[in-house]
């Protein structure tokens, strides 16, 4: 390794250490409370624990091997998702809406959401993580650490909570999951909610009291079965991350001129839930400016940090915020950032694209308008879904 390799690698190491260090000095927590479930509530009104979990003959339950599905459950309650079942799939034997784990598995056997492991060679038992509802985004990671969480990792969950994302994550607390089993790795599932005093706090979906529909709340040096090892672990964004945007009447264009009529519109599809929409300006002079809607729905620029609407909207159909002809004094280079806010949760970016285009000089027509550059639509994609079948877990 040459001289100029090793100060490179000393350096990265030096600043994975100081975020490290960081990121262990600060609280972090949720902007607001995450349910927390029990998967092995089976003595009490409508209790789950004794549903049959997965399908094609699993012979597993919720209360046995449901802790996966228990967390995600949780996740939902935490974006105010919310399920309905049919009769025919419901555990009860009735319609249910709402969030818990009960539902949630019964959503899950009614849409595909169940397919065949390793760990689970009979029946379809483990989930399938591209049949999570569809507002749900998720991004999948590994701690390479026996002993605790390795700087790199801590970085990225701390990184995600104060994001307002919770963390699902897999653990093991000795040499096997269990007694009997040749698996050594995400013996059980949990959700990251926090840090306090440099010790994640978590949420337990395993509580050995039966009677109780609620999880517990420890921390991960203190789970229920031990002092858990994260081993893999999967940033859940909510609703917004699927935010999409439409520019202009016609599809992709970065190249406009005088006359011409442009287009930005907002869409959360899926959600009913409403944001306050964001949009900031980088203008062909460089400033950075809020774009406004005032009393006609014209866009106007301010300095201060401003949502386009004072009043939250839902964005579930499409919404149009500027659509206007392009003047002489538009020409130029322009950047936007789009992005929503949950009122809950000011000052965090729930969703985010950035889109930019080129103003010529010439009117909308011109025979040398094709000669005029153009900045390359850039759509920053928020969360990758993963289609790759995980187990649900192992108690």
């Amino acid at each position: 390794m040459t001289a100029r390799r090793r100060r490179t690698l000393v350096l990265s190491i030096g600043v994975l250490l100081v975020l490290s260090f960081t990121s262990h000095a600060q609280d972090i927590s949720l902007p607001r409370r995450v349910p927390a479930f029990n998967q092995a509530y089976n003595e009490g009104p409508g209790a789950w624990g004794n549903c049959a979990l997965g399908t094609v003959g699993c012979p597993d339950q919720v209360c046995t091997t449901g802790c996966l599905v228990t967390a995600f459950a949780s996740v939902l309650g935490y974006y105010e998702i919310e399920l309905s079942v049919p009769a025919r799939s419901s555990c009860t034997g009735e319609a249910r809406s709402g969030m818990d784990p009960g539902i949630f598995n019964d959503w899950l056997r009614e849409e595909g959401g169940y397919g065949r492991c390793a760990q689970d060679p009979v029946g379809n038992c483990c989930l399938i993580w591209g049949q999570l509802p569809e507002e749900l985004s998720i991004t999948t990671h590994t701690n390479r650490s026996e002993v605790g969480v390795n700087p790199v990792a801590s970085v990225v969950i701390d990184h995600a909570l104060r994001q307002g994302h919770p963390v699902v994550a897999g653990v093991h607390w000795g040499a096997f999951c269990n007694s009997g089993s040749t698996q050594t790795e995400d013996c059980h599932w949990v959700i990251l909610t926090g840090k306090r005093n440099g010790v994640y706090t978590i949420i337990d979906p395993f509580n050995p009291d039966p009677t109780s529909p609620n999880g517990i709340r420890t921390t991960l040096d203190a789970g229920v079965h031990g002092n858990y090892i994260i081993d893999r672990y999967v940033i859940v964004a909510g609703p917004a991350a699927n935010i999409t945007l439409n520019v202009s009447t016609t599809s992709q264009k970065t190249e406009f001129s005088i006359g011409d009529r442009l287009r930005i519109g907002m869409r959360v599809p899926g959600s009913s839930q409403a944001y306050l929409p964001f949009a900031r300006a980088t203008r062909p002079d460089g400033t950075l400016r809020y774009a406004t809607l005032n009393a006609a729905g014209k866009v106007t620029f301010t300095s201060t940090r401003s949502s386009l609407i004072a009043q939250p909207r839902s964005l579930n159909a499409e919404w149009v915020w500027l659509d206007t002809l392009i003047e002489r004094g538009d020409t130029g280079s322009w950047t936007w950032d789009v992005w929503v806010e949950r009122t809950s949760e000011p000052g965090i970016k729930a969703g985010q694209r950035t889109v930019a285009y080129t103003v010529s000089s010439l009117a909308a027509g011109s025979s040398v308008g094709a000669a005029i550059l153009g900045i390359a639509l850039v759509i920053a994609i928020a969360a990758v879904a993963f289609i790759t079948i995980l187990p649900s877990g192992i108690d």
